[in-house]
């Protein structure tokens, strides 16, 4: 019995300390194993939003200042379990909140940018990929679910993606928690804008925008279906550091290339995460040879 209320009191701190939930964010899951998809059956369809969702970019800390609270004695440890808990709701809002007023500040710089995207379809950015798309009208196990969001830093010099992919996994008992085959975030950094394309965003050149869009969802599409159909599955390419700047600091990522295409060098982390780095941007302690070419 002791060892049951340690446990679900480890759990409670646990969850005090825990990062409160973002959408662009995601654990890497894959349970395919062999049963990846051909190139012929790869099948997507976006969800959530069918146009463009665009955000400003700042420099996340999900930490947030605990509110001090006075655990009351006397109540038992019950009581002194629901005081934690409530304790761990509190901190969990503190952040969200956080995070919320931090994204509506970021937004604002780029205003004009966000109102020219509101209305643009994400299908219509796809290009190539248009005969793999699908509606998703149906509950289908085998499609793959993209969430696409895109940002821009304040100075419009610098467009990014994160792709959220996952496939569902089915459960007979309809009432259990629905699990993954597949879920992974795919992060590509587009190549910093030069002064004349700068002023094209800031004048509001749709055209311009939706072309730089389009460049950054091909891409992650194709990163996508470069996984799941096992591309990368047996890649033994050596861990390196690599180094960006993201317009916030030098930023350090550890990973293994597993393609080069497109202008981009595509790293899986130690997360398991895909990031595309423009070859230009690129700076690594070894140099590598290219795996793959466009």
């Amino acid at each position: 019995m002791m060892k049951l209320i340690l446990i679900i009191f480890a759990l409670l701190l646990v969850g005090c300390g825990s990062t409160p939930y973002r959408d662009d964010y995601a654990k890497h899951v894959n349970l395919m194993k062999n049963s990846y998809f051909n190139e012929s059956n790869f099948k997507f369809s976006f969800v959530e939003n069918p146009h463009v969702d665009l955000r400003g970019q700042y420099s996340r800390n999900d930490t947030a200042n605990a509110s001090p609270i006075l655990y009351q004695g006397g109540a038992g440890l019950a009581g002194l379990l629901v005081q934690i808990g409530t304790h761990s709701t509190m901190v969990s809002a503190q952040r969200n909140e956080k995070l919320a007023i931090a994204q509506e500040q970021a937004n604002q710089p780029i205003l004009p940018l966000i109102n020219i995207t509101k209305d643009i379809a994400l299908v219509d950015l796809i290009g190539e990929h248009k005969s793999q798309w699908t509606s998703l009208e149906t509950i289908d196990a085998k499609i793959v679910r993209i969430k696409p969001i895109f940002f821009s830093n304040k100075d419009m010099t610098e467009l990014s993606i994160k792709a959220i992919v996952w496939l569902p996994k089915q459960h007979k008992n309809s009432r259990k928690k629905q699990k993954f085959n597949y879920k992974n975030m795919i992060h590509i950094y587009g190549e910093k804008l030069n002064k004349l394309q700068q002023q094209k965003l800031i004048a509001g050149d749709e055209e311009f925008l939706t072309l730089q869009l389009a460049a950054l969802l091909k891409t992650a599409i194709s990163i996508a279906k470069d996984d799941l159909t096992g591309r990368y599955a047996k890649n033994k390419t050596r861990t390196k550091t690599f180094f960006i700047d993201n317009g916030s600091g030098k930023k350090v990522i550890r990973g293994a290339v597993v393609a080069e295409k497109c202008g981009y060098k595509v790293i899986q982390d130690l997360h398991s995460w895909f990031i595309a780095l423009p070859l230009l941007k690129t700076k690594t302690s070894i140099e590598t040879d290219a795996v793959y070419q466009c």
